[in-house]
């Protein structure tokens, strides 16, 4: 059986071309438009009993996809996640993967072939079944291999450990969310960009890695471990980052929020 709320939308749809044909039936004695006005709180109602009953009905939870593609001899990796509401939580994948994971609400991908692939948390079901309690995404990244991982978030809660990978380029997107970072550990050198909206990002550097941190907030603050990256110019640097053979170059641009790094 569907869920419930996987129908609210067609229902919506049919009763508004229901109203409107009556309109255009009834020679001006009845106006769609201020039934519309008057009685659309109706549908908060109706998405609320949708979102509730499929809460409780037991063995009615969301799809579960799970994925695995293979690096294929790749020799650099290009990973992109397109993600909306919900969880997200990214670590190492299986040896020789490419990306690997499960995913909660479903997913969509492009690509997979040549170390370049982009994950989409778009509903199987369509729009109107997207998965009122959002998406549940565990996520593997390859660590065979140099990475460039591009992550852009709405309203979500993500969790991305990426100390055992080879991350050359960090480009992170993010809405009204709160996002955790562990960089990598010996990966050379890795760029950082940060571009938030109304969140917390807290990015962790490992011990025994170099930083430099640029960057602002429009509304909060930075804070930045001055002890391991006192002030330098603009911004903040380890004392050898000039020499360090693992060093994050970290840039970040906040609106209203907070961004630490540690």
């Amino acid at each position: 059986m569907p869920r419930i709320g996987w129908l609210i939308w067609p229902l919506v749809l049919i009763a508004i071309g229901a109203l409107f044909l009556v309109d255009n039936l009834s020679g001006g004695t009845f106006d769609a438009g201020d039934v519309i006005a008057r009685w659309w709180p109706l549908l908060l109602i109706a998405l609320g009993i949708g979102v509730l009953v499929d809460a409780v009905r037991p063995g009615r939870g969301p799809a579960v996809r799970t994925l695995a593609l293979d690096l294929a001899g790749a020799p650099r990796a290009e990973v992109r996640i397109d993600f909306g509401a919900g969880s997200l939580s990214v670590g190492p994948a299986a040896p020789g993967r490419l990306v690997d994971g499960r995913f909660e609400g479903g997913v969509r991908y492009d690509g997979g072939t040549g170390g370049r692939v982009r994950l989409r948390s778009e509903p199987e079901h369509g729009w109107w079944g997207f998965g009122w309690g959002g998406f549940r995404w565990q996520v593997g990244v390859t660590r065979d291999v140099p990475l460039s991982l591009s992550v852009y978030g709405g309203a979500s809660t993500s969790r991305l450990d990426l100390a055992e990978t080879l991350l050359t380029d960090l480009h992170l997107e993010t809405g009204a969310s709160e996002t955790i970072v562990a960089l990598p550990r010996a990966a050379g050198e890795t760029r950082v960009d940060v571009q938030s909206g109304a969140a917390s990002v807290v990015l962790h550097v490992p011990d025994g890695v170099a930083a430099r941190v640029l960057g602002t907030m429009a509304v909060g603050g930075a804070h930045v471990d001055t002890r391991r990256f006192p002030p330098a110019g603009a911004g903040y640097a380890s004392p050898d980052w000039s020499v360090a053979s693992n060093r994050v170059d970290i840039s970040f641009r906040g609106g209203v929020g907070s961004f630490t790094v540690d």
